[in-house]
């Protein structure tokens, strides 16, 4: 099978609302199963032919890397973008953007999602998608945001940690066109609460993929703390 196209992933944030539990430890490399979580995101990449990954780094840059490079299945290339000050998603995304090809995927590195890459690569190429979002079902969209779509998959609409009950939620991993992008400038912003709600306005080619896998969140105490009862078996090393 041929390589996929690279991964990006998030791995900068402060982590302030999970040190009640974590302390000053990266929150990505916060403990799973005996292994920081970032370990379990990149043998996700290799196992599924993703060959090069992109740290996107800010809070303990140095010490997620070093621990990245002892983590990485042989294989998988690293490298990294350091912020020198706080970004937030989108203006860490926006400050690697001449380190990435035409086409990536990007995930969260506090979130875990059992999907099939090459599923979500030939969903972003059949829609012919400027960006692909993946989605899984869950009770309390009115915590982590709700995702509305057309039958074909099409975003009309994304609220990001403001809508109530139970509905589709961004499951942080993408498959990014990079020209999306070209309308954004340097700078801190968000990606979930500015761009991809810009791109939906713009009528951009915003498309979700429904997923039943698996789904884990580390960005709360009470999520953490559950998430080794769910972080699938089948994945471990």
């Amino acid at each position: 099978m041929n390589l996929l196209p690279p991964a990006a992933i998030l791995a900068g944030g402060l982590g302030t609302r999970i040190r009640e539990v974590g302390g000053d430890t990266p929150k990505v490399l916060l403990p799973v199963e005996g292994r920081p979580f970032l370990g379990h995101l990149l043998d996700k990449l290799k196992q599924q032919h993703v060959g090069e990954v992109l740290l996107l780094l800010g809070f303990e840059a140095d010490q997620v890397f070093h621990v990245a490079l002892e983590e990485a299945p042989e294989g998988l290339s690293l490298r990294r973008s350091d912020e020198t000050e706080p970004l937030g998603t989108g203006g860490a995304l926006m400050q690697a953007i001449d380190h990435l090809p035409s086409e990536f995927f990007l995930l969260n590195g506090d979130t875990y999602l059992d999907v099939s890459l090459q599923e979500l690569w030939e969903f972003h190429r059949d829609h012919e998608a400027s960006l692909s979002l993946t989605l899984v079902s869950s009770e309390s969209a009115g915590e982590k945001g709700s995702v509305t779509t057309k039958d074909d998959g099409r975003i009309t609409k994304f609220d990001e940690k403001t809508a109530q009950g139970t509905g589709w939620i961004n499951a942080g991993v993408y498959c990014f066109s990079k020209s999306v992008l070209a309308p954004f400038s340097q700078g801190a912003a968000s990606l979930e609460r500015e761009y991809i709600p810009a791109m939906i306005e713009a009528q951009e080619n915003v498309f979700g993929m429904k997923v039943a896998g698996s789904f884990v969140d580390i960005g709360l105490p009470q999520d953490y703390l559950g998430v080794v009862k769910n972080l699938p078996q089948g994945e471990k090393p």
